[in-house]
């Protein structure tokens, strides 16, 4: 029998040790990197999921109700001399009754005095402007920056003082109140939300800043009381509105035209 060389023997004991310590090594990786993936995978999984969000836009706050003060409505029965026959008023809050069997979506100023301006109720920027040819006036739509779901709609508008683009602030003048078919000066202000494709009119007072709301609440009662102290006319029901110029908060389109 022949012997194994020493040297030869030593070289061998000396591979397979380092075999035996290599898989030994690898072995021990894989079981401690095994529960260290896992981990870093479940806290991936208990981040929550990134989802295409959009930030839900704030109300708009108003600084006033299309003009500086009421000062500038014109209170006087030539106004409502067409009251008992067609229900004619100098001034609409919002859920009037129309003809036609409509319901007033705005705050209609039937009667306002000359000279006296349309202004912003909102710092914005001006969407558009539609030019009426059927009333010979224009509409002057304020936003309180571009894309935004809200609209305030000032209708009948004459000596148009802007252009579309505009920075507007809360009472820069927008124009003129418009002359209507019977001779009074005349401008709407309508208040539009579109969300999802669905568009919502808001009474004014509803959305008064809490620093003028007080003012303007307290002044609008009193200009209602006003018009029928000097009318004689029983014009508005105080009692049934909530807050000051609504009988409701909201109309849609829809409610707004009889359906």
């Amino acid at each position: 029998m022949k012997r194994i060389n020493q040297a030869g023997l030593g070289h061998l004991v000396l591979i397979l040790g380092i075999v035996i310590v290599i898989v030994i090594g690898f072995a021990g990786w894989k079981v401690i990197s095994k529960p260290a993936a896992d981990n870093d995978d479940k806290a991936k999984s208990s981040q929550p999921k990134q989802q295409g969000t959009s930030e839900k836009e704030a109300d708009i706050s108003l600084q006033n109700l299309g003009l500086l003060s009421f000062d500038s409505i014109d209170i006087t029965t030539q106004a409502t001399r067409e009251f008992s026959t067609k229900n004619l008023k100098g001034f609409y809050i919002f859920g009037d009754k129309l003809s036609g069997g409509r319901t007033n979506p705005n705050f209609e100023y039937a009667s306002v005095k000359a000279g006296s301006k349309v202004v912003s109720s909102i710092d914005g920027v001006v969407g558009f402007i539609n030019q009426q040819q059927d009333s010979k006036d224009s509409e002057v739509f304020i936003q309180p920056k571009e894309g935004s779901a809200w609209t305030i709609g000032y209708d009948h508008i004459a000596n148009v003082a802007v252009k579309k683009g505009d920075v507007v602030k809360a009472g820069d003048v927008l124009g003129e109140p418009a002359v209507q078919n019977n001779g009074l000066l005349r401008f709407e202000i309508q208040i539009n939300k579109d969300e999802n494709s669905i568009t919502t009119h808001y009474c004014p007072t509803t959305l008064l800043a809490n620093s003028v709301k007080e003012k303007w609440l307290t002044d609008l009662t009193a200009m209602q009381n006003r018009w029928e102290s000097v009318t004689k006319l029983e014009l508005y029901d105080l009692a049934s509105q909530n807050p000051v110029g609504c009988t409701t908060k909201t109309l849609t389109p829809k409610q707004a035209e009889g359906g």
